[in-house]
């Protein structure tokens, strides 16, 4: 299924399309689970994390990172790339193969080496395992708003939880910020409760400084289930 154009990040108070259903979480049955990881031989994922720090209306930091990889979950393989780059435009990228019995990365254009933190698989180029989106995907469920229509789940929240913040750090693998306000919209495909795209965005505020964080995190899915896993030679 090709990706579908992110919808406008904005949570309307009124649905009226009439191919629709607005329904709040608490009215979904428990066991009616939107999302879930049976039968995924493999998947690919592009992630993308821009955070932009402000200090009195002025940008003083502005990073983006854009990672794609395949990830074979019941063979503990997975290879792609990232992308990095900082206030100063500078851009460094990474390639990593990982694999049960250690994980490799090639800056640029080195050569070959093996990486110091194999595990958990991926997390030195932000490919987070399939059950940490599943989680995600439970987590704003559960306090948010679901929006059914022909294809599609989408889900909605917007606002501030503190334990919902420190529950989507656990997830994360990051420390929990006192005060982070978050809005999502998470797209799942009705018939194969496979996730399509995420889209999240956290703001931060230090009164103290009168600094803000603000970071967009989005990833995109597809699903490749008769590939064959590549060897690190064919990288």
């Amino acid at each position: 299924m090709n990706y579908k154009r992110l919808l406008a990040f904005v949570i309307p108070s009124v649905i009226t399309l009439s191919a629709c259903q607005s329904v709040l979480a608490t009215e979904l049955s428990p066991n009616n689970t939107l999302a879930s990881a049976e039968n995924i031989e493999n998947y690919h994922q592009y992630i993308s994390v821009e955070t932009e720090t402000k200090q009195n209306s002025n940008i003083i930091e502005n990073t983006y990172t854009v990672t794609e990889a395949t990830v074979f979950p019941e063979e503990s393989l997975a290879y792609g790339s990232r992308i990095n780059k900082d206030s100063g435009f500078n851009a460094f990228k990474t390639s990593i193969y990982a694999a049960s019995d250690g994980a490799y990365q090639k800056k640029n254009n080195e050569e070959w080496s093996l990486a110091a933190t194999p595990d958990p698989l991926f997390s030195t180029i932000v490919v987070y395992p399939y059950e940490s989106f599943l989680k995600l995907t439970e987590l704003f469920k559960s306090e948010g708003s679901v929006l059914e229509n022909k294809e599609d789940y989408v889900i909605y929240y917007s606002g501030y939880d503190e334990e919902l913040n420190r529950e989507l750090a656990e997830v994360m693998k990051q420390f929990p910020i006192a005060g982070t306000n978050y809005e999502a919209e998470i797209v799942l495909d009705k018939a194969t409760k496979q996730i399509e795209t995420i889209h999240l965005v956290s703001e931060t505020k230090e009164d103290d400084s009168n600094r803000v964080a603000k970071q967009q995190f989005t990833a995109l899915f597809s699903k490749y289930n008769y590939n064959t896993p590549r060897s690190l030679e064919e990288q």
